[in-house]
């Protein structure tokens, strides 16, 4: 039987842990990673990016799974291990497809975020420059800009998640590969595939090819024909989706195009000492429907906060405004802005964990101290590039100077090593106040965010790394 690799096995041992799981939960995951090389592959490459630290399940309706960028959480629905009416390899099938798209989705995070940073800063700089001058300012090609690539982004993940179980289909053997069972299984797992009609079997959408092995190839270029055609049958076509279930794709993420341009133009008004322009978007061009974008949910800042502007479609000038409908309603996931590592919901909270039970388990520290060790530790281990993204477990030992050390060590490459090790003063750091430690943590976690959306973007627009590195 297939064995997940090790540097997955945290993630499932974590999953283990969580409460109330369906009873199938955690062997389904986990044989879903093992069988597929490739989600294994792009698994390991999210975690060694820093972009997965978590498996969890999520009840919220009319989605598969999603990915949480705050807590780096791939969520997969309750729903996919509940069902009766399904068998077995059909349902390691589907968690297999929605692990490897979610997974998609956290290697692209950082352009994600880059994405709309480029609105944002688009939109105030062109509200900068016409106010005083101009009455209005047409931000439609920068939000067409936005829509279109969070269409790529889509189709990028829903690729991954296809590759994902082909690569099951075959067992990372090519010869093994067989076309027509592998039709058969992705086809209730995706638009792409056509489902069975008058006794015809399941076919391909226009436009995807499949290699040998049944991986589709994007050619290290995001706006490559592959990204396309899986565009057109998925991010085109795709419904039920939105808090209703009633939504498509262009106004499921329609709505950060006004939460976003709304927070700007707010952000600016405040400290501009001259009357801004007033907002234009061509809806129509744009497609977008705004009682969708409300029913999806609006956050504007707060009940009875809304937004006004003039759709410009069709050649008219019509004003039109949305309300805040998301504020008071549970989000999908958690909001880390204001959590420390010591927290069960921060993603460094396993980290901190190892270095409190390491401390604990001497028994030479009071509460206090095993705290601010904790946090110290985790913070020593956020500033090592090798330890901050591997870090396998933490001992205490005898300092060179007859000291006591809180040592992290880090074994990416399993028992046989190279190990790598960093060695904290316990006698300095059980001193160290916890707050200033989590404090420093948090502040290298957004400069590391920082680095990996510079580093994200450049792979993905330069001209000879247009794509994350994991899609072949």
């Amino acid at each position: 039987m297939a064995e997940v690799r090790p540097e997955l096995r945290p993630l499932i041992e974590d999953l283990a842990q969580q409460k109330g799981l369906p009873p199938s939960a955690v062997a389904d995951m986990e044989a879903a990673i093992a069988t597929s090389p490739y989600l294994s592959s792009v698994m390991v490459d999210a975690v060694n990016q820093g972009r997965l630290s978590r498996l969890s399940m999520t009840t919220q309706p009319h989605e598969g799974g999603h990915y949480d960028t705050l807590s780096k959480t791939v969520f997969v629905s309750a729903n996919a291990f509940t069902d009766k009416s399904i068998e077995p390899q059909a349902r390691i099938d589907n968690v297999t497809s929605v692990i490897g798209h979610e997974v998609g989705h956290a290697l692209t995070a950082s352009a994600r975020s880059m994405a709309i940073e480029r609105l944002s800063a688009a939109t105030q700089i062109a509200l900068r420059e016409a106010a005083g001058n101009a009455s209005y300012v047409d931000l439609t090609r920068d939000a067409q800009r936005y829509l279109d690539f969070t269409r790529r982004d889509e189709a990028l993940a829903e690729l991954v998640g296809m590759n994902a179980l082909a690569s099951r289909v075959s067992g990372g053997q090519p010869g093994r590969f067989n076309v027509d069972e592998f039709l058969e299984r992705v086809a209730p797992t995706t638009h792409c595939v056509d489902q069975t009609k008058e006794n015809r079997p399941p076919a391909l959408a226009p436009g995807i090819r499949l290699r040998n092995d049944g991986m589709q190839l994007m050619g290290n270029r995001f706006d490559s024909p592959a990204i396309e055609a899986v565009a057109v049958c998925h991010y085109d076509k795709s419904a039920g989706l939105g808090r209703e279930g009633d939504s498509n794709y262009r106004n499921y993420y329609g709505g950060t195009v006004l939460e976003t341009i709304a927070a700007s133009r707010a952000e600016l008004d405040k400290s501009s000492s001259q009357a801004l322009p007033e907002v234009c978007l061509d809806l129509a061009s744009l497609k977008l429907d705004l009682r969708q974008l409300e029913r999806n949910g609006l956050d504007l800042g707060g009940v009875g906060k809304s937004f006004g502007f003039t759709d410009t479609s069709h050649g008219k000038l019509e004003i039109r405004t949305v309300r805040d409908t998301n504020s008071g309603v549970n989000k999908a996931s958690p909001d880390l802005s204001a959590l420390q590592a010591d927290t069960p919901s921060h993603p460094d909270h396993r980290a901190f964990e190892m270095f409190q039970r390491a401390a604990q388990s001497d028994g030479r520290w009071n509460e206090t101290e095993v705290r601010n060790l904790a946090a110290a530790g985790v913070a020593a281990m956020k500033a090592d590039p090798i330890l901050g993204a591997t870090l396998t477990g933490v001992v205490i030992g005898k300092a060179a100077d007859g000291g006591t050390n809180l040592i992290g060590y880090a074994s990416p490459h399993g028992p046989a090593g190279p190990h790598h090790h960093l060695a904290i003063d316990a006698g300095n750091a059980a001193h160290m106040p916890a707050e200033k430690s989590l404090e420093r943590v948090e502040q290298l976690n957004q400069q590391h965010a920082q680095q990996q959306a510079q580093t994200q973007t450049h792979r993905m627009e330069g001209p000879s790394q247009g794509g994350p590195k994991m899609v072949l």
